[in-house]
């Protein structure tokens, strides 16, 4: 990992669940195995980015390995990246499980993970992005650029909280 200035935002810190515990992990990966169709979401990422055989692929944020595990079946390498130990031994042992040998399993994110190989060709970051705060977006989006081939593709899929504009008026009056 990248050593970073001391201002630098720290996104191995956790916030909100405990994603280093692995009971908190387990539970996740059960809920989310429930509501979502982690190979029909996966298969129409592949299809809209043109991954195949000669691809490799950076998961930003697998977690438990959603998308890293079923794109490896299709891509030459993946590399599977977390924040969260727990998470990314969570994915490691479910890869193993399924055989998977071209999984490279990467402790680290969107501000410190150093991509040491060639250039991808596609980034896959899904509910992943808004950990961070909007400044560090930025850097994190500029360092995603970096890592792939001239051409490559990002596909980016996370969660926004709006505000109401009620909630807006409010906030106003109290900053002011």
């Amino acid at each position: 990992m990248l050593n970073l200035p001391e201002w630098t935002y720290d996104e191995m810190k956790q916030t909100g669940v405990d994603y280093s515990c692995m009971e908190q992990v387990q539970r996740y990966d059960d809920m989310h195995q429930r509501f979502r169709d982690y190979e029909k979401d996966s298969d129409a990422i592949i299809k809209l980015l043109e991954l195949d055989s000669n691809s490799t692929v950076i998961d930003m944020g697998a977690g438990t390995g959603a998308f890293a595990l079923h794109a490896a079946k299709h891509c030459q390498k993946v590399y599977a990246v977390d924040v969260s130990s727990a998470m990314l031994e969570r994915c490691r042992k479910k890869g193993e499980e399924m055989g998977l040998s071209n999984v490279l399993y990467c402790h680290g994110g969107f501000l410190t993970y150093e991509h040491e190989a060639e250039t991808a060709d596609a980034m896959v970051s899904i509910a992943a992005l808004h950990y961070l705060p909007d400044f560090w977006k930025l850097v994190a989006l500029m360092r995603a650029a970096e890592m792939l081939k001239v051409g490559g593709r990002f596909f980016l899929f996370d969660i926004v909280f709006p505000l109401e504009a009620t909630d807006l008026r409010d906030r106003e009056r109290r900053i002011w």
